[in-house]
């Protein structure tokens, strides 16, 4: 009897989830098994090809496809504008939870709440803007130039002898080692060491594809948070500052100078975390949100994409060479290039810039919003509230505005477009960086990062008198 219940139990929730795939949603297009089940979902996330799979999806069935049984997705760049806008009714949804560090505690980016959120954008802002910040461009300076000398020491390669040098990695260490630098007043010494600090990296990177299925599956989170709440568990499950290793190591450094900083506030340097503790933000959040350096892996990604499509492209290579050395020529440069002299003085690395966040965007997670209770037109589909709204970044940015070889790597199109279609490009490319309240805070810290490093590493290794052949430098291990 209670065999033949379970059975009807069975078959009721499957007919049900039939009826529901074929209703809900339904005038939507997307993978068929979409409509039933997020295994679809769960299937490009292991991939590790998802930015492609997404951009195929939106292809094939519109710029809005239904991807799981209350899943959709869009790559309209209106709609995303839309969804992100101010006085947006939709809110963040469940994926966001899967990012926190710990579940009982969120922080910028994690934070669904939207007037939390919001207030948190107001303290926060002065910090990671760098307005609150001394010498945020001299700090830069320093790191960037320890970074270049211990490339030049070590991993020049000579006619006899070939060093492997793995510039991508370095990348990622150059880049925690500003933030923190610019977090704490120091770095992290990453560069110094030439090593993963306390395994920061590698745990970030092992968690990923853990974090990516929770994103989908979110009941997850509900599980974990009723789990970290018994104390033998919690110790495995959620990181500590009393770890040896990983983001919990990380967080007991940041515990120990933010106890520093209240113990003696007349010495607190100029820094980001300064600018967090006069705004008002208390010693709990400030650790969450310190301890994530916030930007250093986007700024990384987006070097290491810029970079690789420079280096495997000999026309763009060369005009890049060209531009660096009529600069050096000035003599405007005599140590680390002032950030000034690249946003206006070098249109072709702008253009590679903007050109390689465009066809590699750093971010390519769905981010998640969901439909106001009311629901909401999407081109012109009525939508429920409560429906996910995934945003295909990558698809966005390949919008049609860009012209027919949107998908291409090719700086000049910022070059040669008239007024009209630069105009509906920038707009378009602004996304990256985000829209309305959720727009990046960092983003002149950004900007300057990708500024100087790439510059830096042309005028280096590519430009003048000196230049290094191809050969010598051997950049992608």
């Amino acid at each position: 009897m209670l065999l033949a219940v379970l059975v009807f139990c069975i078959i009721l929730g499957a007919l049900r989830s039939l009826l529901r795939g074929a209703l809900h949603l339904g005038h939507i297009r997307g993978p068929k098994s979409a409509a039933y089940t997020r295994f679809w979902m769960m299937k490009v996330l292991a991939s590790g090809d998802s930015a492609a799979k997404y951009v195929q999806v939106n292809k094939k069935y519109g710029s809005l496809a239904r991807i799981g049984p209350n899943h959709l997705l869009t790559s309209d760049p209106v709609t995303t504008q839309k969804i992100l806008a101010v006085r947006s009714r939709y809110s963040r949804g469940p994926w966001y939870d899967s990012l926190r560090l710990d579940p009982h505690r969120s922080n910028l980016v994690t934070e669904r709440d939207t007037r939390r959120h919001n207030t948190l954008r107001q303290q926060l802002s002065p910090g990671y803007g760098g307005k609150d910040v001394e010498g945020v461009e001299a700090a830069i300076d320093t790191r960037l130039n320890e970074w270049l000398l211990q490339i030049d020491r070590k991993w020049i390669s000579s006619p006899g002898e070939t060093k492997r040098f793995d510039i991508g990695r370095s990348i990622q260490f150059l880049t925690t080692d500003i933030i923190s630098h610019l977090s704490f007043g120091e770095p992290l010494g990453f560069v110094k060491n030439e090593r993963d600090m306390y395994d920061f990296l590698q745990t970030l990177e092992s968690r990923l594809p853990i974090v990516e299925q929770f994103s989908v599956l979110t009941e997850l989170n509900t599980i974990l948070v009723t789990l970290s709440n018994i104390g033998w568990l919690k110790k495995r499950l959620i990181p500590s500052p009393a770890d040896r290793s990983g983001v919990g190591r990380i967080l007991g450094v940041s515990q120990k100078v933010i106890a520093k900083r209240f113990e003696n506030q007349a010495v607190s340097p100029n820094d980001i975390l300064n600018s967090f503790l006069r705004h008002g933000v208390d010693r709990d959040q400030a650790e969450s949100e310190i301890t994530v350096f916030a930007g250093s892996d986007t700024t990384a990604t987006a070097l290491r994409a810029t970079l690789l499509n420079i280096i495997t492209s000999p026309s763009i290579y060369a005009k890049l060479q060209s531009e660096v050395d009529s600069i050096a020529a000035t003599g405007v440069v005599s140590d680390i290039v002032p950030n000034d002299v690249v946003n206006q003085k070098m249109p072709y690395l702008q253009a590679c810039i903007k050109e390689g966040l465009r066809v590699f965007p750093p971010i390519t997670a769905l981010r998640e919003r969901v439909t106001p209770p009311e629901g909401d037109i999407i081109g012109g589909n009525h939508i429920p509230g409560g429906v996910n709204v995934g945003l295909n970044m990558r698809g966005v940015l390949l919008n049609e505005a860009f012209g027919p070889d949107a998908d291409v790597f090719r700086p000049e199109r910022w070059l040669e477009a008239d007024t009209k279609q630069l105009n509906e490009m920038k707009n378009i490319h602004e996304l990256v960086f985000g829209h309305g309240f959720t727009r990046c805070l960092g983003i002149n810290i950004a900007k300057m990062n990708l500024n100087k490093v790439l510059f830096e590493v042309g005028g280096k290794f590519l430009s003048g008198a000196d230049r290094i052949p191809p050969r010598r430098l051997c950049m992608w291990d």
